[in-house]
């Protein structure tokens, strides 16, 4: 059996909902855990009166993302 890091490795990722609680942990997890991830795409929608891009500008800038901040292109 391998490990999570091992089986990412390497591997491209799309993630969905990762505005919301559960995927903002997901994608913290990975971001930490797996260091060789090839890529992570997240989808991100126009919601609530605000466009895609300030949705993620408003969760890069949460806490849990305070230290990968500055590496996000």
């Amino acid at each position: 059996m391998v490990s999570i890091p091992e089986y990412y490795e390497g591997k491209n990722v799309l993630l969905t909902g990762a505005t919301g609680f559960m995927g903002k942990v997901l994608l913290e997890k990975l971001l930490r855990s797996c260091p060789r991830i090839k890529s992570i795409y997240v989808l991100v929608r126009y919601k609530a009166g605000k466009t895609s891009q300030e949705r993620v500008e408003e969760m890069i800038n949460c806490k849990a993302f305070s230290s990968y901040s500055k590496r996000v292109a």
